[in-house]
């Protein structure tokens, strides 16, 4: 520009390089800054996105732990569930076993009582104890057989 064609005082063409210079500077150092911030800010996603992916991965494995612990404990539970129901058939079973020994003891027990009630009452009676003695085993009678040898022992005293 020529000073004809300034409104005001002109600058010299040198001031304006020196000018334009640094404003190119001033460009170039807030078009480095602006490449700096976007970098740190992709590097920052690039950082926010692994750390909510790994976040993922976590509550995945967190998901498949929990659902692993609770197929161990059914699953336990059910084996407690069988080993307490097998017990309780096992107790039912010698219960019943035991029911029945005793209903055995019973009937054997007024199998004897009866018994011996009827053998007491049949050998009290002479007649009937005579006729077991002498005609069905062939024996003497015990009270006989006590009376003779007391007998026998008295002729054998005198003589």
């Amino acid at each position: 520009m020529t000073e004809t064609q300034c409104a005001g005082p002109c600058a010299a063409d040198d001031d304006l390089r020196v000018i334009v210079d640094s404003h190119a500077r001033r460009l170039d150092g807030l078009e480095d800054d602006v490449d700096t911030l976007k970098s740190g800010q992709s590097a920052m996603m690039e950082k926010l996105i692994s750390v909510e992916a790994q976040g993922q991965e976590r509550e995945r494995n967190r998901a498949v732990e929990a659902s692993d612990t609770r197929k161990a404990l059914t699953d336990l539970t059910k084996q407690i569930a069988e080993h307490t129901g097998a017990q309780k058939r096992q107790n039912q079973l010698a219960e019943d076993s035991l029911r029945r020994w005793r209903k055995l003891a019973v009937v054997v027990g007024l199998a004897c009582t009866i018994g011996a009630a009827v053998g007491s009452t049949l050998l009290s009676d002479q007649e009937v104890a005579s006729t077991i003695w002498v005609r069905w085993l062939h024996l003497r009678e015990p009270w006989d057989a006590a009376q003779g040898g007391q007998a026998n022992a008295a002729s054998l005293s005198t003589h």
